[in-house]
């Protein structure tokens, strides 16, 4: 008999996962509490909605280290893409997913060996029962405001997700909290409109900011009625605060006796391997909840894996060890905020979700692995200019290990490639808009 399974979501994550299953001809139903597929990738002038996406906003990875395995960007698009560019990616792949939009997943509740789903349409309720949910619902529509008294600042108080151009903050004395990705992007945008900007983060400071930016490295402790106060003291006035904090993992259509979403909304549990729950391993599946992650290849790989434990083919371990991944996470870790959150870690993750999932790892994990250490790299060293003067202009991945960067001026950038050419490695040409020539392709 032909499996049914639900997955909640038409995002990067749920267009994934909707497509493998089909491919192994499970049946499947989409809902999508939207009118579009994509995601946080919709962007919408409106605030309050479930996008957090901005105007004027470029990927944090280029396109060679954003798609799915078997579905290339075209060749023709910047590597630093824009928003619009993903989406339409994304609207070309949904094509032939049975999806259900402006649906919205209202409860989910075990049902004997079934899973109910009750879902809202237009007002009408309706309920169905599945073999398994997979649950890909994102993770950037609930802000995380770490301060209890945003309400008594004066002047104008946002999260990241509401934000989404910089014209209104023309000639403000804007407070930017969090020096993360979005952050930094933001900081950038609205250094070029206001009047000054400090960016606080708990990060080293980024070389070649603008001079209308002051970096301070400190802890905010409250905020005013005229700006915020950090933890030594010093008070900053401010027109404009834009907190980009993060996000709080939610699932509103799961009871807190199913699913226990702790620490200020940063961990999810009782998840093995971040993926499966421990009581329904074979029938209760998340994807996309790993953080600071290369995320459509991550994707794709939780995905497989989660066929592969819907096949039958992954020999988890019992309860109680898998009980223990939790247990044994949060000891090595400095804080548990950092529970999902990934980062180098992603590469052993992904390998490992492979070796239980019993199918090949992606011949270009490697180089994926290269290419994102170095953007992280790179960002480090010169964050404003990293988007515009860095066009990956073509990858070949190749099944080896060996990666060579070449990033030289012209004559040199030539030498070093003659020099590995000859080499069974897989080379990422880099072309930058810097004086000295056009480097290789």
């Amino acid at each position: 008999m032909t499996k049914s399974i639900c997955v909640i979501g038409a995002g990067a994550a749920g267009l994934i996962t909707a497509k493998h299953a089909l491919n192994e001809n499970f049946k499947v139903d989409v809902f999508e509490q939207t009118g579009k597929v994509g995601g946080t990738w919709v962007y919408s002038d409106e605030i309050g909605c479930h996008s957090s996406m901005y105007k004027i906003m470029k990927t944090n990875l280029p396109k060679e280290a954003m798609h799915y395995q078997d579905n290339l960007f075209p060749d023709d698009l910047p590597s630093f893409m824009s928003h619009e560019h993903v989406l339409e990616y994304l609207e070309n792949f949904s094509r032939g997913i049975p999806i259900q939009f402006n649906t919205t997943v209202v409860g989910v509740t075990r049902d004997g060996d079934w899973w109910k789903v009750s879902t809202r349409n237009s007002g009408v309720e309706n309920e169905s029962t599945y073999d398994a949910v997979l649950v890909c619902n994102g993770h950037y529509f609930e802000p995380l405001i770490p301060f209890e008294n945003s309400q008594i600042f004066k002047g104008a108080f946002l999260h990241s997700h509401d934000y989404r151009k910089a014209d209104a903050f023309a000639g403000k004395s804007v407070t930017i909290i969090g020096a993360g990705p979005s952050g930094i992007d933001i900081c950038l945008q609205v250094s070029r409109v206001a009047e000054n900007v400090n960016l606080i983060g708990n990060k080293a400071k980024y070389p070649n900011m603008p001079d209308n930016v002051s970096q301070l490295v400190k802890h905010v402790e409250t905020i005013t009625e005229t700006g915020v106060r950090t933890e030594d003291g010093e008070h900053i006035d401010s027109d404009v605060i834009i907190v980009c904090t993060g996000y709080a993992f939610k699932f509103p259509f799961l009871t807190s006796e199913l699913l226990q979403v702790s620490h200020n909304g940063q961990v999810v549990s009782p998840l093995y391997q971040h993926i499966c729950h421990v009581d329904y391993p074979d029938s209760l599946i998340f994807i996309g909840i790993p953080l600071s992650t290369i995320t459509f290849p991550l994707f794709e790989i939780q995905a497989k894996f989660a066929i592969a434990l819907l096949r039958g083919r992954v020999l988890l371990p019992d309860k109680h060890a898998m009980m223990d991944f939790e247990k044994n996470r949060m000891k090595i870790l400095s804080s548990p905020n950092q529970y999902h959150f990934l980062m180098n870690e992603q590469w052993d993750y992904m390998r490992e979700l492979c070796k239980l999932g019993q199918f090949e790892e992606w011949s270009y994990l490697k180089t994926l692995e290269r290419l994102f250490k170095f953007i992280i790299e790179q960002r480090g060293k010169n964050v404003v200019s990293l988007k515009a003067f860095l066009t990956f202009r073509r990858m070949k991945y190749l099944q080896m290990h060996r990666v060579v960067i070449v990033i030289q001026s012209a004559v040199r950038g030539f030498i070093q490639r003659r020099k590995h050419e000859k080499i069974p490695s897989s080379v990422i040409a880099i072309q930058a808009a810097y004086r000295g020539g056009d480097w290789m392709v």
